[in-house]
């Protein structure tokens, strides 16, 4: 017996059949007829060792139903469905500029008896984003249309599949993933009643034009302004000298990077260059780093990193100065996208970008918008539509991201906050001191935003804290409360500041 169910999406029409059974064979998905969809494979995996492709790792896996398939045009996913089913769906969020299905974040949520999906977006992954070059669907796929059509192909999958429809449908994203996470709460609302939200590139343009260009140009643009990567620990140092102790604790983390209003030139060469001092180009880069993109009349693009990301792994040697030269992540990431999704030229230079207006014309920041905002920003506060779905959501954003700057997160949740009035009861934003972007760093860097989300759609239990902890060689060495914005995480004044019992949330103290 079987019953059939239609979904309408702006994209593609999905036309199901329910079949009346608990759970059908795998393999019958393959032949499976949704319009616009293309099922590729369905194949059951067992419990135990399974080799996800593109040659990674083998992992243990428990026993799943594994479907592979395309979109049209081009949007290639996978969707894991385990035999031991929690009845809700995970979808994992991409990085960078996508163009590879998330099969390493799959793996948690699928281990925790979620279905468990992912999508390249709509596009192979190069090095260069030649993908992007004269096909405007792919762009558009990218920018917010593959992960909305996913979900809906998904969820017609996990009715045919399992009889039901999942109860409860979560997205969980970092960076570009974050992005995408907060498409979904803005452009598609209905997809998902559970979102989560890490170090989002939401303001795409401004952050291209205002971060990675803007870098590029800081230190690239005059040889003499690059910063070498053996002078970072001496920057992250002299940084946590002048302000690690803001906070009231000693700790080699800055609480609130906004209170730290170091001052590169006390790093000045008195005698000419040398390891332990900035000369006078690359303190003005610092500078312009920290102050991040502006017009020449002061308009502010996008704003600045914060200090206390300078030194470690993961931090400015990953992304501003690279190993060399131009081979920082800003770089490597900014320029294929500007040079073959906004200008369409291999050969653009970016030290030609404009921020100013220059005689009543247009920066190339306005061209960047006009060509690009509409289709790929993510800045709208209006979330109504979301949270009248029952949908939550929890963003977070590292204080010592060398990507994205943190004041992006706060900018765009108090531009809610302003539109919507008092947003607590749906939507919550932690900010995590010492951690860089999306993960590593100094501080309490890792914490199961899933749980709180589940705890908090579930049971109603919304988060007041998230505890985060801190690892060094796979040993847990500190632990600390992360606390919904604008509180912030205060140490009581007695035992261990490794402790997260020993730390409350509280708004901050007035000077």
């Amino acid at each position: 017996m079987a019953f059939w169910t239609t979904f309408s999406t702006r994209s593609i029409l999905l036309t199901i059949p329910c079949i009346a059974l608990a759970q059908q064979p795998c393999e019958r998905l393959s032949t499976l007829a949704l319009p616009g969809v293309t099922i590729a494979l369905a194949q059951t995996v067992a419990a135990g060792s399974f080799t996800p492709p593109a040659g990674r790792a083998a992992v243990d896996v428990p026993a799943f139903c594994r479907v592979a398939g395309t979109i049209s045009p081009e949007v290639h996913f996978e969707l894991w469905m385990p035999a031991a089913w929690n009845k809700k769906l995970l979808m994992a969020g991409n990085g960078g500029l996508a163009g590879t299905i998330n099969y390493t974040a799959m793996l948690a949520p699928l281990r925790r008896g979620y279905a468990s999906s992912s999508t390249d977006t709509g596009h192979v992954a190069d090095s260069d984003a030649h993908w992007a070059l004269g096909h405007m669907q792919r762009v558009i796929d990218f920018a917010h249309r593959a992960v909305h059509v996913t979900t809906q192909a998904d969820k017609a999958i996990l009715k045919a599949f399992y009889s039901a429809a999942p109860e409860h449908s979560y997205f969980s994203g970092c960076s570009q993933g974050g992005l995408e996470a907060l498409t979904e709460a803005q452009r598609y609302p209905r997809d998902y009643d559970g979102i989560i939200a890490g170090d989002p590139a939401n303001y795409w343009t401004h952050l291209y034009a205002g971060a990675h260009l803007w870098i590029a140009q800081a230190t690239l643009s005059d040889p003499a302004s690059y910063i070498p990567a053996t002078k970072l620990q001496m920057i992250g140092e002299a940084v946590y000298a002048a302000c690690d102790s803001l906070d009231g604790i000693k700790d080699g983390i800055l609480n609130d990077p906004r209170r730290c209003h170091f001052d590169p030139a006390v790093l000045l060469c008195k005698n000419g260059d040398a390891p332990n001092c900035l000369t006078q180009p690359q303190v003005e880069a610092v500078r312009k780093i920290y102050q991040g993109a502006r017009t020449s009349d002061g308009e502010q693009i996008f704003p600045g990193i914060l200090p206390g990301g300078e030194a470690g792994q993961g931090g400015w040697s990953t992304w501003i100065t690279g190993t060399d030269p131009g081979r920082g992540s800003h770089f490597t990431l900014g320029f294929p996208a500007l040079k073959n999704i906004v200008f369409e030229n291999p050969d653009w230079d970016f030290r030609t970008f404009r921020f100013d207006r220059v005689q009543g014309f247009d920066s190339d920041v306005d061209f960047l918008d006009n060509k690009m905002g509409a289709i790929i920003n993510n800045i709208n506060p209006d979330l109504r539509a979301f949270q009248a779905n029952g949908g939550k959501l929890i963003q977070y954003h590292g204080w010592a991201d060398p990507d994205i700057s943190p004041i992006n997160s706060i900018n765009y949740y108090q531009s809610v906050v302003q539109f919507m009035g008092e947003t607590k009861n749906f939507y919550r934003l932690f900010m995590v001191p010492g951690m860089f972007h999306c993960n590593g760093g100094p501080g309490p860097n890792t914490f199961d935003s899933l749980s709180a989300l589940e705890q908090w759609k579930e049971k109603s239990a919304a988060p007041d804290h998230i505890i985060a902890s801190h690892a060094t060689n796979g040993s847990v060495d500190r632990t600390r409360p992360l606390c919904p914005y604008p509180q912030e995480v205060q140490w009581k004044g007695s035992g261990s500041t490794d402790q997260a019992d020993n730390f409350a949330c509280a708004l901050p103290k007035v000077p």
